[in-house]
């Protein structure tokens, strides 16, 4: 008895997991400028510490305020079980974003910029393409960026971002970032690695082609090594690549 009641609350625990937005406020008095974190995590789950609350402190201690978005995504449950619980896809996410941004900026800042990861990245320069005057910049490090590249798509992030459309090529195309750069893009900082085991590297050579070709405003840094998953520790990346950050606080004191 005791063990079904246990695979019970594992099981309602995996299915409660991820419904609803949070956004987790970190400010630093005096700040004019804020920044809305998007861990990444496939899509599937959330990279809360070493992409959300770490890379927070991180912000605050450059005096940037920052606010931690937990948005929706497909879930454990999704991954372990598929289309038997229900769960959350596009455009849920997308929506959580933007509307991080609009709470964040009636808060009173002068500028509201994003930064993401893996799939995080995927969705700040998702949210950049679509509502580019909502946004004043965009870090986008170690991103998925190509949903319909098949020789370099994440396909873990593409199959939970769109659920039971994950096989609609017109749908593929249009979540494919470097194929729909508007010139408004706001400036963008991109982040990966060569050695990145997780996401293929050349997904931000597309999006850095596709950014040039836009005449949008942008940095690429790209370091030899770094790996995935590292946010901005030099615990967990003990390499050059780990000083992004420094970079993207020259971008945001330029706004």
């Amino acid at each position: 008895m005791k063990r079904k009641i246990a695979s019970v609350f594992v099981f309602l625990t995996l299915c409660l997991s991820s419904f609803g937005q949070k956004l987790f406020e970190y400010p630093v008095e005096g700040s004019k400028t804020a920044v809305v974190v998007c861990p990444g995590g496939s899509y599937y789950w959330l990279s809360k510490k070493w992409e959300g609350s770490e890379v927070a402190k991180k912000l605050n201690d450059a005096g940037i305020s920052a606010y931690v978005l937990h948005y929706r995504h497909a879930g454990t449950r999704y991954f372990l079980f598929g289309p038997l619980v229900p769960s959350h896809h596009f455009p849920d996410a997308l929506e959580d974003v933007l509307s991080a941004v609009d709470i964040v900026r009636s808060r009173g800042y002068e500028k509201v910029a994003l930064v993401g990861f893996s799939a995080g990245g995927h969705l700040v320069l998702l949210a950049g393409e679509t509502s580019p005057d909502k946004i004043d910049a965009i870090a986008s490090v170690y991103p998925v960026v190509t949903f319909s590249e098949e020789q370099i798509v994440h396909k873990r992030s593409r199959n939970a971002f769109l659920g039971s459309h994950r096989n609609d090529a017109s749908l593929r195309d249009s979540l494919s970032l470097e194929k729909h750069v508007p010139p408004t893009m706001p400036p963008v900082l991109l982040v990966n690695c060569v050695d990145d085991p997780i996401v293929n590297y050349h997904n931000s050579e597309r999006m850095d082609e596709a950014l040039s070709a836009a005449g949008v405003p942008h940095k690429y840094l790209q370091y030899p090594q770094g790996g995935h998953g590292f946010g901005a520790s030099e615990e967990k990346n003990p390499y050059e690549s780990v000083k992004w950050i420094d970079e993207f606080l020259v971008l945001l004191r330029s706004l």
